[in-house]
């Protein structure tokens, strides 16, 4: 299953010969194709499924490298780095999983990471908001409830009003995990369908109450509340990957 990416545009520019090349790199090893200690194959190697010159791959080599996802050693030549040296907050990496398959573990831990931070970003929306804040994050709850479920308008809604709500919150070290929320929204509304009208009325009302809150500037009962809508959405998600019918995950509470 693949996966379009609705966040901002990523650092890299994949119209360029070498971006093309390092995604297309990037892309084989999140899914597994290179594991961690193979070569990375050449550019004459990539020549039969797309477009490269050494340059542009040289290029490709030292992107991939600087996000951890190869590394250049003398003598053992250039491989797959281990799983844990990836900067995986990195927004082109983030962006190159939508390329890979669903991942559970990847996925769950995007969302427990949103729990530890989110709630706190909805508590300091609710204590420092403006009013300009309120209009942006009350926009992004609007497109929710004015568009079809799961079409695109609504999937960028949803991004928005999480989003505005980091921007509200005051605090530019917080708001740089905001493309960890994005990702983990897009992973949960992507991995449904629009038949799934429960999970979107619910989701409806989960963000609504922490609107709710954030307007009336309770920042303890707005982190509850999202809290509770992060959970709600980790556990629905989990549910629909594709080894949730082969075995039961753990939900987390």
């Amino acid at each position: 299953m693949r996966m379009r990416d609705f966040s901002r545009p990523t650092t890299l520019n994949s119209d360029r010969l070498f971006g093309q090349v390092a995604q297309k790199l990037a892309v084989s090893i999140i899914d597994g194709t290179f594991k961690a200690g193979d070569l990375l194959p050449n550019e004459d190697a990539l020549k039969s499924e797309i477009s490269v010159s050494r340059t542009a791959y040289r290029e490709a080599v030292k992107v991939l490298t600087g996000k951890g996802l190869i590394e250049a050693r003398p003598k053992s030549g250039t491989r797959v780095a281990p799983r844990e040296n990836w900067n995986l907050l990195d927004p082109d990496v983030l962006s190159w999983h939508f390329r890979a398959d669903p991942n559970e573990t990847f996925i769950r831990d995007l969302f427990e990471l949103r729990c530890f931070i989110e709630p706190s970003a909805a508590k300091l929306a609710a204590i420092r908001r403006s009013p300009g804040d309120l209009a942006r994050i009350e926009a992004g709850y609007r497109g929710m409830i004015e568009n079809p479920p799961y079409a695109e308008p609504t999937i960028r809604s949803d991004i928005a009003f999480h989003e505005a709500i980091f921007a509200a919150a005051g605090n530019t070290t917080l708001q740089c995990l905001a493309s960890v929320v994005s990702a983990a929204i897009q992973w949960s509304l992507l991995l449904k369908s629009a038949d799934d009208k429960n999970f979107f009325v619910e989701s409806l009302v989960d963000h609504e109450r922490v609107l709710d809150a954030i307007i009336r500037r309770d920042g303890e009962l707005a982190a509850a509340r999202m809290s509770a809508l992060v959970i709600d959405s980790l556990n629905s998600t989990l549910a629909l990957l594709p080894s949730a019918a082969k075995a039961n995950a753990a939900k987390i509470a």
